[in-house]
């Protein structure tokens, strides 16, 4: 290679994909394979547009732009955008992998290759953008935002994004941009979008544009506490930080749509194991970075906002230290209780916080604080405490009357009366004795109502009608041939026909229903097998049917079983006209 061949300057995004075009171009090379030996070494170089390899050779040897390796990766590629949300050793791998000269297995450890999300498969342009560039620059060129996954409207210009149908190279080729557009010919990438799903794809376009320009700057694998206080703003979030899965995923899917969500595979499928549910766990591994976006937009209103504020932790009381609200102290309303408890309140659902000082006061209430006034709110006296029984006898020493005692103290006229009378200060007898001896009185008041109340229940006929809703909810799981399949467990049907609880709690009254259902069920492999059927259904247009893809489809796991890799050997290779002898494979267990 040449020392004096050097890449043109680089535009502001341009993808170093563009630049090698237009370095392909000006050097007037009748063939790529000569471009890719000029600024890489070596013809067998596949000229990935999103995340390519050989950094380290074409830094030094286009030293005319003073762009490091790490320059070309961090402003040229779509490293910031998908990094950001990987751990850091994989992170640095990759950063590492781009520089290297082996570039094979960049997409796995990303893990694209497996994700329902596709990479773009053409290059894709703005037209106002095209006008734009020719006019500033004297010529067009990629745009990287233009070639990010969900992009598909230019966020500057809201225009719905092109691609070129000719002319076209192939994987090993370089697709120039033409400087004029009698040059070429192009397509939209969407027809007939409604203004509900362009203004969504617009907000998604300007969201992935601020993760690109600060993506190297961020760690953003584990974003869980950033999102609680919101989550649990909207009430799906419980007090021991559990998060109410069924009802986000439908609020999620109202928000966006179904229509866009399959536009953009990150479809929901109503599992524990659905990218929804594991993108607000603990992160045991990576989301892919769109769908991320689409929950942090959900959630915050945008990428920018979210940035703004990730850093607040989710408290519904606040941050420690609390206020002591006994007005008998000499620190009253000062911050001194460092411990609070949160409990759930069974009748709201809402937080609530028990907050007890050193000086023997205690007092609750329900959450979330909205305001900073909020944290000197009583919602109810736990225990007043030796500090403001005393106070109390000093008051009642000095003969004040018991309704101003009430005012200093900060309680009603009874409770003075009522502790007043009480042999004071005596410590055996606090508040919360009084309150336990009422509860007990209620909750047996309450036992000989509800006795009163209770109804039998025929068992024989209710076990006969669940069970044709069971066996009815189970066809329908195995005939909807075209939505992905749903694995038929016990919690999978209970939730289809709303009878979870009866079905996992009264097995033993149920023999009939649980007969039935027990007929359908299906272990771990005998859904894998089905997966692998749909999947080879759905690809019947594919011949022949790579085996890589039918994974990818089917979303098997590694370390199948030798039955799921003979099912998956079975269908690859082929097309449908020769899979109806594997039906037999398939439905094997259902007999």
């Amino acid at each position: 290679m040449s020392k004096y061949n050097g890449l043109p300057l680089p535009y502001p995004d341009e993808l170093l994909y563009g630049v090698i075009t237009r370095y392909h171009m000006r050097t007037c090379n009748s063939s790529p394979k000569w471009t890719l030996r000029e600024l890489f070494g070596t013809a067998n170089v596949i000229p990935t547009f999103d995340l390519p390899s050989h950094l380290d050779v074409l830094a030094r040897g286009s030293q005319v732009t003073e762009i490091s390796s790490d320059g070309w990766i961090e402003k040229h590629t779509l490293y910031p955008y998908y990094t950001p949300f990987l751990p850091k050793e994989r992170r640095d791998r990759l950063r590492q992998m781009m520089k290297s000269n082996d570039g094979s297995g960049i997409h796995v450890l990303v893990g694209i290759a497996t994700s329902s999300v596709d990479r773009n498969g053409a290059l894709h342009f703005c037209p106002s953008c095209f006008e734009e560039d020719i006019r500033l620059f004297g010529e067009p060129y990629w745009h990287r935002i233009h070639q990010t996954p969900g992009v598909l409207v230019c966020p500057k210009h809201n225009d719905v994004l092109h691609r070129i149908t000719y002319p076209v190279s192939d994987r090993h080729g370089l697709t120039v941009l033409p400087i004029a557009r009698h040059l070429f010919q192009s397509e939209p990438v969407l027809l007939n979008l409604s203004d509900r799903l362009q203004l969504r794809l617009h907000e998604i376009a300007r969201d992935t544009q601020c993760l690109l320009t600060q993506g190297c700057l961020l760690d953003l694998y584990d974003i869980r506490d950033s999102l609680l206080h919101k989550l649990s703003e909207q009430s799906w979030l419980t007090p021991s930080h559990r998060i109410r899965q069924r009802e986000l995923e439908e609020q999620f899917t109202t928000f966006y749509g179904k229509e866009l969500l399959e536009m953009l595979g990150c479809n929901i499928y109503g599992n524990e194991y659905c990218w929804l549910a594991v993108a607000t766990r603990r992160a045991r591994r990576s989301i892919h970075p769109l769908k991320q976006l689409l929950l942090i937009r959900f959630l915050l209103g945008s990428f920018k906002h979210f940035l703004e504020q990730r850093n607040k932790i989710y408290s519904p009381f606040g941050e420690a230290p609390w206020p002591c609200l006994n007005k008998a102290a000499d620190h009253y309303r000062e911050s001194f209780i460092q411990n609070a408890k949160t409990t759930r309140c069974s009748d709201t659902g809402r937080p609530v916080g028990t907050f007890t000082c050193t000086c023997g006061f205690s007092y609750s209430r329900r959450g979330p604080d909205q305001t900073a006034e909020d944290r000197y709110r009583i919602g109810r006296i736990k225990a007043f405490g030796p500090v403001w029984k005393r106070q109390l006898g000093v008051y009642m020493d000095k003969s004040l009357s018991y309704r101003a005692a009430a005012e200093k103290l900060g309680v009603d006229t009874n409770t003075i009366i009522k502790y007043a009378r009480l042999n004071s200060p005596d410590e055996t007898l606090c508040h919360e004795d009084v309150q336990t001896t009422s509860l007990i009185n209620k909750t047996k008041d309450r036992k000989v109502k509800n006795s009163a109340r209770k109804i039998r229940v025929d068992w024989e006929k209710r076990d006969l009608q669940l069970s044709w809703q069971v066996e009815e909810a189970c066809q329908k799981l195995l005939e909807h041939q075209q939505l992905k399949p749903i694995r038929i467990t016990i919690a999978s049907v209970g939730k289809q026909i709303g009878k979870l609880s009866l079905l996992e709690k009264h097995k033993d009254r149920l023999p009939i229903t649980m007969t039935i259902l027990s007929r359908y069920l299906e272990t771990i492999e005998q859904f894998q097998l089905r997966r692998i059927q749909w999947a080879a259904e759905q690809m019947h247009n594919e011949f022949p049917i790579k085996r890589w893809k039918l994974i990818k489809k089917a979303g098997i796991r590694t370390g199948y079983s030798p039955a799921v890799s003979a099912a998956l050997d079975h269908y690859s290779g082929y097309g449908m006209d020769k899979l109806s002898s594997a039906d037999e494979v398939m439905t094997q267990w259902l007999q």
